[in-house]
């Protein structure tokens, strides 16, 4: 029959290749099992699959925008989002994360959480940063960048102090 197609009537943001980085598999099971998301579950650019595949299978859903399920015109609520989302437009991927779920789960360059005071502002209306998990660098995952990379729990509605951890082989 073919693919669904979940498009923006107008792409706001338009992929790059360099949006395009695929999660070491080790990495995906790691924040997977260390955040544990329950419930129905989203992978919002699921790419090769690997967060996706990990995810409870029987109410998981995905978008990959290059299989026609463009994230920004998804609308229907979920628990949980866990991704590793494209950086060139991390603070708008973020702000439509806020509209579809409670809990979100990013691995990402952990300099983005800091992008703008307004991206801030916004954050903090909505929720808090429950967790932050660090991986080391981009560079020591295959990344094309050495910054500090971490997976990162926001929450809405959450107001507490934000922990940290540490991945260790």
């Amino acid at each position: 029959m073919g693919i669904e197609k979940r498009m923006q009537p107008t792409l706001i943001h338009i992929p790059t290749i360099s949006d395009c980085h695929a999660t070491p598999l080790v990495l995906a099971r790691d924040i997977i099992d260390y955040f544990n998301p329950v419930g129905r579950c989203l992978d919002p650019c699921r790419g090769e699959g690997a967060f996706y595949d990990l995810l409870p299978t029987a109410s998981s859903e995905w978008c990959e925008i290059e299989q026609g399920r463009d994230f920004y015109a998804w609308s229907d609520p979920v628990d949980w989002i866990v991704g590793n989302p494209p950086y060139s437009h991390y603070s708008a991927w973020l702000r439509n994360s806020f509209t579809v779920a409670k809990d979100i789960v990013y691995l990402m360059p952990v300099y983005k959480i800091f992008a703008s005071d307004k991206f801030l502002n916004d954050l903090f209306r909505w929720g808090g940063i429950v967790h932050i998990r660090r991986y080391g660098t981009g560079s020591a995952w295959g990344f094309p960048f050495g910054h500090a990379l971490s997976a990162v729990h926001y929450q809405a509605g959450y107001t507490g102090d934000t922990s940290w951890s540490r991945y260790t082989i």
